[in-house]
């Protein structure tokens, strides 16, 4: 059954990887200061097509869990963003967040606002207004298999223009190795929702690592 699990994802992730037009590459080192505190570090590299070098960037964060059903968190993001000439044009954004969560079974349905000054569309043109982001996502435990697909739709709310300029589509599928490893991979889809900019498709692949 694993097998045949496997190498149907390897085919998605084949077909997707030809039809997307850019590749994410996440990672994600974390540890549990407590029970209820969490801190982590995210580097990440964003390529356009061919492989071409977008972006780079370390992203840490901080997350207090309340409860099990309500958190904070608030993380800074430094990176680089080269220009055509390659010369480096590095920036700095941060976001806060609250999350609240609840689970039914093997079902688990998550609802996370986000306040930040970025709108993380990795676009060449991609503003730096201030957004509101609404994300709502559904993720299914297969215990059995150690597998966790998931779905998420997320808005993005120009606070100066005061309207919903941006959304994300997502349908992805993460795999624990172990109590420290686990891997990922996505399909993101960045669409404009207020003018006629053509939707960006995304293949992403990540990998977490758990203190």
């Amino acid at each position: 059954m694993i097998k045949w699990i496997c190498t149907l994802v390897l085919v998605l992730i084949g077909f997707i990887s030809v039809n997307a037009q850019r590749t994410w590459l996440e990672f994600e080192i974390s540890k549990e200061l407590t029970k209820k505190l969490e801190i982590s570090l995210a580097p990440e590299i964003r390529f356009r097509e061919n492989f071409e070098l977008h972006e780079y960037f370390f992203e840490p964060k901080i997350e207090y869990d309340f409860n099990k059903y309500f958190s904070l968190g608030a993380n800074y993001r430094f990176g680089n963003n080269p220009d055509k000439d390659g010369n480096a044009q590095w920036f700095g954004r941060y976001a806060v967040e609250a999350k609240t969560g609840y689970d039914w079974k093997k079902l688990e349905a998550q609802f996370r606002l986000r306040y930040t000054n970025f709108d993380d569309f990795g676009g060449d043109d991609s503003d730096r207004s201030n957004y509101l982001r609404m994300k709502f996502q559904l993720e299914y435990d297969i215990k059995k298999l150690d597998l966790k697909p998931y779905a998420l739709y997320e808005l993005y709310r120009n606070l100066a223009q005061g309207e919903f300029t941006k959304a994300r589509w997502e349908g992805g599928l993460q795999y624990k190795i172990n109590k420290h490893h686990h891997v990922g991979a996505y399909f993101r889809l960045n669409d404009y929702l207020v003018n006629d900019d053509e939707s960006v498709k995304i293949l992403g692949l990540s990998y977490k690592f758990k203190f």
